[in-house]
């Protein structure tokens, strides 16, 4: 189906074609198990929204979610996480209660470390959240198919020195059929796994940032033509986003 079929689509003066953001999961997200997705953009634009709109679309329990969390409070995850069914757990592995053997397996999991030391929080969920990028990728080994869904990418490389294994996710799980969804606040500055996301992503999913540095250094990230990529960034709406997939895709997800 071609954008010109999809019910309240549109085309801007530049080319882009405008998607309402259900139409496009529905008909226009080819997502593979293995591929990677990016997201980019400050803080409070609707990243991880758009997340999880995607994963309402694309997991499964034979190619489930799995949310690394880091904040102690996360409204839109919590909400969009139970929305979807997904299972929270403190810790990883999770213990196994006798009332799971008699429940279907889950589309996902929040995996979400108790919080309440500040002297303490970083590194303890620096270790489980560890435990569960090492336990995927074993798993990946074995050919289960998964998302690992690390938002605040940056807390993770940095705070939760996480940045090593976020890496080789990016860098060897694909053959796996083991996605790695990241969240870059900007094109720099994030260790290791934010300049690796763009590159090894299949997906990326780009809103506004006021920062003309950003937006340029975008222009080289993109993969597509030169300035194009901040001019449309720039001309964003509040809360939309500048999808471009690797295969030549491009348009503007409207907000949702």
């Amino acid at each position: 189906m071609g954008p010109e079929s999809i019910p309240g689509a549109y085309q801007r003066p530049d080319g882009l074609w405008v998607i309402p953001r259900k139409a496009f999961f529905q008909t226009m997200f080819h997502f593979k198990a293995g591929q990677h997705v990016a997201f980019g953009g400050p803080t409070q634009h609707g990243k991880t929204t758009i997340c999880f709109d995607a994963l309402e679309v694309i997991a499964t329990p034979e190619t489930p979610a799995f949310v690394a969390v880091s904040k102690p409070r996360d409204p839109v995850t919590e909400r969009r996480g139970k929305a979807l069914g997904f299972r929270r757990v403190s810790e990883w592995p999770p213990t196994v209660k006798p009332a799971d053997l008699f429940r279907d397996k889950p589309r996902g999991y929040l995996v979400w470390p108790k919080f309440g030391d500040i002297d303490r929080d970083p590194e303890i969920t620096g270790e489980v959240l560890g435990r569960l990028i090492s336990d995927r990728y074993v798993a990946g080994i074995r050919r289960e198919k998964g998302i690992l869904v690390l938002d605040d990418t940056l807390v993770k490389a940095k705070v939760q020195k996480l940045d090593g294994k976020m890496v080789t996710i990016l860098a060897m799980a694909g053959a796996m059929e083991l996605s790695a969804f990241t969240f870059v606040q900007k094109p720099t500055g994030a260790g290791e796994t934010a300049l690796m996301s763009y590159g090894n992503s299949e997906h990326l999913f780009l809103t506004k940032d006021p920062d003309t540095r950003n937006s340029d250094r975008y222009n080289e990230i993109g993969g597509v033509d030169g300035k194009f990529v901040s001019q449309a960034l720039r001309s964003l709406k509040p809360f939309q986003f500048l999808y471009i997939c690797r295969n030549g895709t491009m348009c503007v997800i409207d907000k949702g």
